[in-house]
């Protein structure tokens, strides 16, 4: 067997070696996250920019809808969503 004690002597120490990156490392892996950070606030900006104008320009360009009573009513959204005692009132 051999003294545990040669054997330390007898490995090198690269400890020192690995941490003399680690600062640097560190400091790379927080900028990685402060940009990863960055880019996603400006991608929720986008999408909520691009969802306001896509609601205001379809709120404008929408066609007045037509009123006027027809036989389709029964099926018309209006419709559906009313209770049933109403219905045979309504038409």
């Amino acid at each position: 067997m051999t003294d545990l004690d040669t054997l330390i002597a007898q490995t090198p120490s690269s400890r020192a070696e690995g941490l003399d990156g680690l600062e640097d490392g560190v400091w790379n892996r927080v900028a990685q996250t402060q940009a990863r950070a960055r880019e996603r606030r400006l991608r929720v900006t986008a999408l909520c920019v691009a969802a306001g104008i896509g609601g205001v320009a379809g709120g404008v360009s929408a066609p007045a809808a037509d009123q006027g009573r027809s036989e389709l009513t029964v099926f018309s959204p209006r419709m559906a969503a009313t209770p049933l005692d109403m219905r045979s009132v309504l038409g």
